[in-house]
């Protein structure tokens, strides 16, 4: 079984080498549709810098919150990333942020300790709870189900004053790397439509990077926050597992073993809202991450590899990624003085194998046949029969929902034994990791081999994501950098990685390299005038 599974990753990879020619020709015949460009400057604050100038009386709430709405609708338009809006309710929000404010009874100084993100536009993925919002997780028999509360992170974000405009698209269930469902169909990417946002966050990726809010939450099992956020030119950051609440979050019935891997984490367009952002959705968790302990790059050890290792069943890294990375590094020796080393672990040559038998022998992940057998199936699914269905579209799932649970199926038939050695493989690779990185170390890794490929080649993409998995499966926070775009226009980026608890020197790293390199780049727009 471990053979096939061997097998099957390199004929993948071999298919996405086979058919480049193919696609080569389809980018010859594409057309980009770019968006309006944006013309007014509040657009392009950061979450820091708005909640500051509306705490103070400098733009009004309501100015905001109407300038977002209406960006948020026209980008929209071209990109599907919004499965339910709350312009309404968010209008009336901002009207009584306005109100606060005019009243005076509260310092400027006690709105920025008790409301740090107050007036702040933000988005929710549909699968974090917001109350009365959709909540149907882009799978079509539970269209119409409705969040009946808050989920934890999302409340803590609603009283430090955020305001959210809308939820999000995701792959259904949260089962596949790209961003589409049967419920609310295909999310667009804002550097190139024919690409893919990734998945499953790519509703929250699609529109903070196409200025249509903040910020936004979204949650990384198998990359789900870092692979969007390399895709469209933003910042996406893994925490520590078990500092931010997945309460609310579905699987609402988690296993201490999935939320030990499951993570919240916040996506956003600048760097500096990583540590706001993270303070506000951590809660009483926060003083662990020590955010306000200022960083002294001096001192930080930064290793650094440009792929995973030499192995068939490993995707080939791009050069332009290689580049980026050794542009950064040589940027954070030579400019920061940082203690800069190539990393040897020649444990991630395996990472398909071992992040596959930590994550897929995971307790509570969800299935779309287990999960829809009460609801809707009076007897077992035939796995076979709904993938064939799929393809003619008369599957109640998704073709990449039904791979998934297919995968899923596979793992479970790997001899325990052999299960359990790539464990103890992780166990190892972790404490070794651990031990280098310490409290002052930091690891430069792809967070995906390519920039974002069209739509629907995840299924043979699929092998690009261990580059995510492997970190998920050691349980480290990561924060994926941008570092511009190729030069056929699309965002490329890595990821940095830290030891547990130490979230605050990835944050660090990320603030540096923005102000060296940039970091986020406004997607191509449209060259006519406009108010958004």
């Amino acid at each position: 079984m471990e053979l096939f599974l061997w097998v099957l990753t390199v004929i993948k990879i071999a298919l996405c080498r086979i058919l480049d020619p193919f696609y080569w020709l389809l980018s010859k015949l594409e057309t980009t549709v770019p968006l309006q460009p944006i013309r007014n400057n509040i657009l392009t604050m950061s979450a820091s810098q708005l909640a500051a100038k509306i705490r103070t009386g400098e733009i009004s709430c309501e100015e905001v919150m109407q300038l977002y709405i209406f960006r948020c609708r026209r980008v929209d338009m071209k990109l599907n990333a919004v499965v339910e809006n709350r312009y309404a309710a968010a209008v009336e929000e901002a009207e009584k942020v306005d109100a606060l404010i005019a009243s005076n009874t509260k310092t400027i100084k006690e709105l920025e300790e008790e409301l740090p993100l107050l007036g702040v536009p933000i988005s929710v993925k549909e699968c974090c709870k917001l109350k009365g919002m959709s909540y149907s997780v882009g799978c079509r028999i539970r269209v119409g189900k409705k969040a009946d509360k808050d989920g934890t992170a999302v409340e803590l974000l609603r009283k430090s004053g955020a305001i959210p405009i809308a939820v999000t698209n995701q792959s259904e269930m949260c089962l596949s790397t790209e961003t589409y469902n049967s419920v609310c169909g295909l999310t667009r990417n804002p550097y190139n439509i024919q690409r893919t946002v990734g998945g499953a966050s790519g509703g929250e990726a699609a529109l903070v990077s196409s200025a249509g809010t903040v910020a936004g939450i979204g949650c990384d099992l198998f990359g789900s926050v870092r692979c969007p956020a390399m895709f469209t030119s933003i910042y996406g950051h893994r925490p520590t597992p078990g500092i931010v609440s997945v309460e609310g979050h579905y699987p609402e019935e988690s296993s201490e073993q999935l939320t030990d891997h499951l993570v919240l984490g916040p996506i956003t367009r600048y760097s500096e809202d990583l540590p706001l952002m993270m303070t506000v959705m951590a809660g009483n968790q926060a003083a662990k991450l020590k955010l306000h302990q200022k960083v002294n790059l001096k001192d930080l050890k930064v290793f650094y590899m440009t792929e995973a290792g030499s192995s068939l069943n490993l995707p080939s890294v791009d050069e332009e990624i290689k580049l980026a990375i050794q542009k950064a590094v040589d940027y954070l020796q030579t400019t920061c003085k940082c203690g800069v080393q190539k990393a040897e672990f020649t444990e991630f040559k395996n990472s398909q194998e071992i992040s596959r038998a930590v994550l897929f022998n995971l307790k509570n992940i969800p299935d779309v046949l287990n999960e829809n057998k009460s609801i809707y199936y009076k007897k077992s699914q035939d796995l076979w029969n709904e993938i064939l269905k799929s393809f003619i579209g008369q599957s109640a799932f998704s073709l990449m929902a039904l791979t998934h649970s297919f995968m899923n199926m596979i793992y479970k038939k790997i001899p325990a034994e052999k299960t359990q050695l790539y464990i103890r493989q992780n166990e190892n690779l972790k404490e070794k990791l651990i031990e280098a990185l310490g409290e002052d170390g930091v690891l430069i890794l792809p967070t995906y081999p390519t920039a974002a490929h069209y739509h629907y080649q995840s299924l043979i993409r699929k092998p690009g994501d261990c580059y995510c998995t492997i970190i998920t499966s050691l349980g480290l926070p990561a924060t994926n950098i941008p570092m511009g775009l190729n030069k056929k226009g699309l965002p490329i980026g890595f990821q940095v990685i830290a030891a547990p608890y130490q979230d605050r020197l990835c944050f660090a790293v990320a603030q540096e390299l923005e102000r060296a390199f940039g970091g986020w780049v406004q997607p191509p727009c449209l060259q006519t005038p406009t108010d958004s």
